[in-house]
């Protein structure tokens, strides 16, 4: 047996020290009886019934203690409950190609793109939402995560250029999706695609259609533009329009939307094609559709958790206390109660009640279940210590303890996800990660999980996942050093040293602040080796990846 809140029980002290005068008191009373006389003449003279008083003493004292012990919630045995996650997987992916410039669709079809993005990713509570944003190759932006409002921060950063290779490659972007969807997961699984259905890469869009649904993924298609098309402007930093796009034989372009493409990849997988319509009337639909099986239960896990039985000591200290009110202090009480009874049928004259200890009581059983409600942070901190000394099983316990009393809050899960990651358990700890991320808005913790998840990512093998994820984590908070040189060590031919470790636990506290200058130059960095390393990839081939248009 252990106690969930065993400083509680140094209310035990104040019990005792009322034991103590109580005894100290009775003590008096005999004095003063010994002065009036003969100590035996006196208690042959005093009414029987009074020496009663001390036992109702000493079960209001009883009484007391065992409230007091059920305050500090004792616990003994082992429950089983289970932990369920009701949604989907969704991917979403956004085409960048220059093409998506387009104006038949105002102001542009980048533009209501992202606009409807942006009300799909808002309404999918539950699912969990990557982004991938594709052009003539596809990357992704951000992994699955419950935190939709970071899944609609890439959305709303994307744009022409987020993807420097040319052109448009939808198969590319279904097979990324495919890939990054995890193997293990019962969740549906499901990729909403957002372009013109133009394939300038021959990338095979049908083709990767059919391995997605090998795969499981069902794949929904928005159009974007009209049939009949429209011309790509060019356009300068300021804005004005500096002339259209021309093909390699000088003719202007005309960018048209490819229905036929997009309804047949959606019909492949089981999915559905729409066009998209200015007043975004079609996206309540997919809505609709998408969330169609977030009522089943995609996945299920089970912890141990010490039962609660602090309702035995509580119940057994209220019948002590009515027990105390109970016992008479002078002879004949409960005779003259029935006699009364007989005469009047309804007064009934009860020994006097100790309200002091009945009122203690009364307020002790209204606090517990708040009191109760309070504690995870005991708990946190129990699984804290245990974690410090390598306890990590008994550590994960306190943590779930501490998610069963409060389970909209961040710190139980992504302390979960720790204990997870130290033991190798990466898909455990990256499944914690996401739901901590989903109930948090706080910049740092927000940090600190993506950090974390770069470690559980890089340890799995998975590199490029882990990239994103710690660059992630400079987003939140762009003075993360140990995030930079993780980077920077995964990139490395030679890594001469071991990546940087994981945060601390709990709330995780800011490390040493760099200057804006200095994170705005450490984010310029990155991007400066992205964009080097796509230069260093066109001068290779020569010209748009697949040998396909540049639009």
């Amino acid at each position: 047996m252990d106690f969930a809140a065993p400083a509680r029980l140094l209310w035990l002290l104040a019990v005792a020290a009322y034991a103590v005068l109580v005894l100290l008191r009775s003590r008096r009373d005999r004095a003063l009886l010994r002065r009036i006389g003969d100590e035996a003449l006196v208690e042959s003279l005093v009414d029987p019934a009074a020496k009663r008083g001390g036992w109702r003493r000493a079960l209001g004292i009883a009484a007391l203690a065992l409230a007091v012990i059920a305050a500090a919630r004792p616990r003994f045995g082992l429950t089983l409950p289970e932990v369920r996650r009701r949604g989907n997987d969704v991917f979403v992916a956004l085409d960048v190609s220059s093409s998506m410039l387009a104006e038949d669709l105002a102001p542009s079809r980048l533009a209501v793109a992202k606009r409807k993005l942006g009300l799909l990713v808002s309404s999918l509570t539950g699912d969990r939402v990557g982004v991938i944003a594709f052009a003539g190759d596809a990357f992704l932006q951000c992994p699955l995560t419950l935190d939709v409002e970071a899944a609609g921060m890439f959305l709303e950063s994307a744009g022409v250029g987020t993807v420097p290779v040319p052109g448009t490659a939808l198969g590319r972007a279904v097979r990324k999706a495919a890939a990054r969807f995890p193997k293990s997961s019962r969740a549906r699984k499901i990729l909403v695609l957002l372009t013109d259905g133009e394939d300038t890469q021959n990338s095979d869009p049908g083709g990767a259609a059919k391995d997605a649904k090998e795969a499981g993924v069902v794949i929904y298609t928005i159009g974007l533009g009209t049939p009949q098309g429209d011309v790509i402007k060019e356009r300068d930093e300021s804005g004005a329009v500096q002339g259209f796009k021309k093909d390699e034989k000088g003719e202007t372009v005309v960018s048209r939307l490819d229905e036929a493409t997009l309804a047949e990849m959606a019909r492949i997988t089981g999915g559905s094609y729409v066009r998209g319509a200015p007043d975004d009337s079609e996206i309540a639909g997919l809505i609709g559709e998408v969330s169609s099986s977030a009522s089943q239960v995609q996945s299920t896990s089970m912890y141990k958790v010490r039962e609660e039985r602090y309702q035995s000591f509580l119940l057994l200290a209220i019948l002590l206390l009515i027990a105390e009110a109970l016992i008479p202090l002078r002879t004949g009480h409960w005779r003259a109660v029935a006699a009364d009874l007989r005469r009047e049928r309804f007064r009934i004259t009860l020994p006097r009640f100790r309200w002091r200890r009945g009122a203690a009581a009364v307020v002790l059983l209204a606090l517990l279940p708040a009191a109760a409600r309070a504690d995870w942070r005991s708990a946190i901190n129990r699984g804290n210590r245990l974690f410090a000394k390598s306890q990590y099983e008994d550590a994960r316990t306190q943590y779930f303890t501490a998610q069963s009393e409060r389970p909209e809050g961040p710190e139980a899960p992504y302390n979960i996800g720790n204990t997870y990651l130290v033991e190798g358990k990466y898909d455990e700890a990256l499944r914690s990660y996401d739901q901590a991320a989903g109930l948090t808005r706080h910049p740092m913790l927000k940090s600190a999980i993506a950090y974390n998840r770069g470690l559980a990512l890089l340890f799995a093998g998975r590199e490029a996942e882990a990239i994103e994820a710690f660059k992630e984590a400079l987003r939140w908070n762009p003075a993360d050093a140990d995030a930079k040189y993780n980077i920077e060590w995964i990139r490395s031919p030679k890594r001469p040293k071991q990546p940087k470790q994981q945060q601390g636990q709990g709330q995780p506290k800011p490390k040493d602040q760099m200057g804006k200058e200095d994170a705005e130059r450490v984010l310029e960095m990155v991007k400066d080796q992205e964009r080097k390393m796509q230069e260093e990839k066109k001068k290779r081939q020569g010209k748009p990846q697949g040998g396909g248009r540049d639009w």
